[in-house]
């Protein structure tokens, strides 16, 4: 690999910079410490609405009523949606009878994980009933949202941060396993997103797992006691998908020997090779096996990543190298530059100004991504693969570029010059 993308020692411009001459094509219109900070656009959100969605709404419509006392007195939904150190007396949502049962140990295994039953099981016994919870969520979908209302109530008003801390990391943990169903996740999304947690990185880990969760779904086969180990070492890791660059590369643990490049684009590119990609054909369109790209994944993520000696398909990490890009917290090229690469796509000159004015820790992965692809597109490895340089575009433009607006409409307006842009870079950048 090394032999084959060589890597700058240190940063320089592009070669075709040098030979420009005149007044820069690149006049930034808002400065580079906004990053992050600004939108280009006000556009309405696709976001769910906090004023109709949330805990509350979703108990008020979807819980089973619930009555107590002499006088069969109405439980309110406050109580329903809070905290609570009893045993579950029933089930939050109307379950068929056969599921009764299971909703109570479900209550009762949250509640031995937030540590609200001290010493009412080993640690021992106490992963194998999460494992067998998870597997429960995944084999019986009805049981699914009861057991995320659960954890919602649980996390909701505890008076021990650390248990309900605790809780929040085992919501996040099933959602390995399985996700809210359509009419749950924008409710339990909007009381994700205004929880207040002290962690700030465990609120993105839970936000990213929603995410990922959105895209694939539940799972099909039940989780493993290796996979659920990993799982667990998860949630109070630095994030190495969904952190941002400038997080990552300030982190030694995520960072090359060099500090120049993060591990894991260093791992995948490698691995790619290892594998064959340059005589894969269909690298990059072709997905690799879901189940190998989840767990190879969750070795990263857990900080156990290696070679991964079993691993035979390039297609897998080809699939996480795009996952990792995609979750990336911001885009490769900042926000505030977008308009700039969309207005210039097809202008070479500005692609290469726009490269040179980018963050340093952005320039490093963008020009090691572009030797990396680059040494695709030799002619005898793009005979094999059959991806030249518009498939390529296609695949990684929006990698590069991200549209700081969500609406439909502008994203299909600028996905052809997206694809330019990046076609453009690849053609004028020579490293």
């Amino acid at each position: 690999m090394s032999e084959q993308i060589p890597r700058k020692g240190s940063r320089g411009r592009p070669r075709e910079l040098s030979e420009v001459s005149g007044k820069s094509a690149f006049e930034p219109s808002r400065s580079m410490a906004t990053l992050g900070s600004h939108r280009n656009r006000s556009m309405p959100s696709i976001r769910p609405d906090r004023a109709l969605f949330g805990m509350r709404a979703f108990a008020a419509a979807h819980f089973a009523a619930q009555k107590r006392g002499f006088l069969r007195r109405k439980v309110p939904v406050e109580e329903l949606i809070s905290y609570s150190a009893e045993p579950l007396a029933r089930p939050l949502m109307n379950l068929p009878r056969e599921l009764n049962r299971d909703a109570a140990r479900s209550f009762a295994i949250i509640q031995c994980f937030m540590r609200d039953l001290e010493g009412a099981m080993s640690d021992t016994d106490l992963f194998s009933e999460v494992l067998w919870l998870a597997n429960q969520g995944i084999r019986h979908q009805l049981l699914r949202d009861e057991v995320f209302c659960q954890l919602a109530k649980q996390v909701t008003g505890h008076p021990s941060h650390d248990s309900a801390e605790r809780g929040w990391v085992l919501m996040g943990v099933l959602f390995y396993a399985f996700r809210p169903s359509q009419l749950l996740f924008p409710h339990l999304e909007v009381f994700v997103e205004s929880a207040q947690l002290e962690s700030a990185n465990l609120k993105r880990f839970l936000l990213l797992q929603l995410g990922r969760i959105k895209r694939t779904g539940s799972r099909t086969t039940p989780m493993t006691k290796e996979e659920l180990r990993l799982a667990l070492l998860v949630p109070r890791r630095p994030l190495v998908f969904g952190g941002s660059l400038k997080e990552i590369m300030q982190n030694p643990e995520l960072v090359n020997a060099e500090g120049r490049l993060p591990r894991v684009l260093e791992l995948l590119t490698a691995q790619i090779t290892r594998l064959g990609g340059e005589r894969t054909e269909g690298l990059f369109r072709v997905p690799g096996d879901a189940d190998a790209v989840a767990m190879a994944r969750l070795m990263i993520e857990a900080g156990q990543q290696t070679d991964f000696p079993n691993l035979r398909d390039p297609n897998v990490p080809a699939s996480l190298l795009k996952e990792w890009l995609r979750d990336l917290a911001d885009p490769l090229i900042p926000e505030v530059l977008y308009d700039q690469c969309i207005a210039r796509s097809g202008d070479r000159k500005a692609s290469l100004e726009i490269l040179s004015a980018l963050p340093e820790e952005s320039y490093c992965v963008v020009d090691f991504l572009l030797r990396f692809l680059k040494h695709l597109l030799d002619p005898e490895i793009e005979k094999l693969t059959k991806m030249d340089s518009s498939n390529l575009a296609l695949v990684f433009g929006p990698s590069f570029l991200r549209n700081p607006v969500s609406d439909l409409k502008d994203v299909f307006a600028n996905s052809s010059a997206e694809q330019t842009f990046l076609l453009t870079l690849l053609e004028s950048f020579q490293g």
